[in-house]
């Protein structure tokens, strides 16, 4: 159950329980309501916010609904919310096929999309302060509609508070207070307003002189597209991470002069060997027949540089937490200087804590990237929790550059998941006559729960 004290969609705080109840206390609601302790009461430390007072005096932290053209914006105190629904856990659901005979066939699992139902009082001084909030609240709720990469409105992140946090200066490697609410956000992508908000009630009542309005109680929907909540990025290379003269170089032509050389095979992850009943069966003149090759869509651009530097990050077993969630990389590469050709990054599973990848099966990665070209000046990004590839160029924003990449043998690619809490190590290579001095690898990992 995700608690109730703090929501914010697409960078905007829509409620903020510490900041509405010092409002509150501080004169910012109806004549006949009181104010409890039932809040989280370190919550404006751990957002880094100076003591909520009234909105015209927090100058430092000011709520998102203020407008100082809009007199009434100073009497509004904010949205308390009282019970969230659908932050729990994503439907899973399997498709279930009947057998010719007895029993069944089970489909593959998928998630569908979060349906949140959030209900709430908006407090204020004043009726004008109460009807302003619900109308910020609904201009809020929009969101900020980015129709970014691909020209399409997908939502926006939606963070929040899985319990509230408690102060933990005495905590190992205790830095600051935000640190102390790092493990309880999560965040769910392309959220977007499906109904709402709708006033539902009001709560308390108003007196006859003194110009108060009873609370409002509203109601309204939202839905996640995307089902998984992500825990916080955790960052696995150093800030300015690169190639460097010391890692591997790989080529890709091996020059033999022993003329009784017959292979020709060139190595590397060609298709795994025949079954042993396969042998038997083609030793007696009964291979089975094999199935026509499915087409398969080729990226021709995808090439083997002359010599490849490969630079490899170690993913450790202990930021790949939950050890029963999964865990999706994001991966940004920034060129440099000059074009970057023949990128690919590779996923390597290590549950022996084995201290290189050479010391792994060649062909044991579980997933691969290939990437044509990175433009000078430029950066592109493999999001796995949006599974959007995308490349910045120099003064312009984000576009799609999915075009540019491929899987294994030019192949479709797969999105890297990084799964059962293992260790694991993530290999970034390139054409090594490509790599600029200041190119930078920058490779995150991300938990995700449903």
């Amino acid at each position: 159950m995700a608690a109730l004290d703090y929501l914010c969609l697409g960078g905007t705080e829509i409620a903020n329980s510490a900041r509405t109840t010092a409002y509150a206390r501080n004169g910012l609601k109806p004549h006949t309501m009181s104010v409890g302790d039932c809040g989280c009461p370190d919550l404006a430390q751990v957002l880094g916010d100076p003591e909520y007072r009234r909105p015209e005096l927090d100058t430092e932290s000011p709520p998102a609904w203020v407008d100082p053209a809009v007199p009434e914006s100073w009497e509004f105190a904010g949205l308390l919310i009282t019970s969230i629904e659908g932050l729990d856990a994503a439907p899973a659901s399997r498709e279930v096929s009947d057998r010719i005979g007895d029993g069944a066939v089970i489909g593959r699992r998928r998630y569908g999309p979060r349906t949140i139902t959030v209900t709430g009082v908006l407090l204020g001084s004043s009726c004008c302060g109460i009807d302003y909030g619900m109308r910020w609240l609904a201009a809020a709720l929009r969101g900020s509609m980015n129709c970014g990469p691909g020209g399409g409105c997908r939502g926006d992140d939606l963070v929040y508070l899985t319990c509230c946090p408690t102060i933990c200066e005495d905590a190992p490697g205790f830095t600051s207070y935000a640190d102390c609410a790092e493990p309880y956000w999560r965040t769910l992508r392309e959220v977007a307003l499906v109904s709402g908000p709708t006033k539902t009630g009001s709560v308390g009542g108003a007196c006859s002189c003194c110009q108060t309005c009873p609370a409002a109680e509203v109601e309204f929907t939202l839905v996640a597209g995307r089902p998984h909540a992500l825990r916080e990025p955790v960052t696995v290379t150093e800030p300015g991470e690169t190639w460097t003269l010391d890692d591997a170089e790989i080529g890709c032509v091996e020059w033999v002069t022993d003329p009784s050389c017959t292979d020709t095979s060139g190595g590397g992850c060609g298709p795994s060997a025949p079954s042993c009943l396969d042998t038997t069966l083609a030793e007696m003149g009964c291979a089975p027949t094999l199935p026509p090759p499915l087409p398969v869509v080729h990226n021709p651009c995808a090439c083997e540089p002359l010599t490849r530097r490969r630079h490899c990050v170690e993913i450790p077993s202990a930021v790949l937490t939950p050890i029963w969630s999964d865990v999706v990389a994001d991966l940004e590469i920034y060129a440099g200087g000059q074009t970057l050709r023949s990128v690919r990054v590779r996923f390597y599973p290590n549950p022996l804590g084995l201290p290189s990848v050479d010391d792994l099966d060649e062909c044991g990665y579980c997933a691969e990237l290939n990437i044509t070209a990175i433009p000078a000046y430029s950066t592109l990004r493999v999001d796995g929790t949006r599974r959007q590839v995308t490349v910045t160029c120099p003064g312009s924003d984000e576009v799609p550059a999915a075009a540019a990449v491929s899987g294994d043998n030019g192949g479709p690619y797969t999105w890297p998941v990084l799964d059962c809490g293992v260790p694991y190590i993530a290999c970034v290579e390139a054409d090594a006559a490509t790599i600029a001095a200041d190119a930078e690898i920058t490779v995150r990992v991300i938990s995700r729960e449903v």
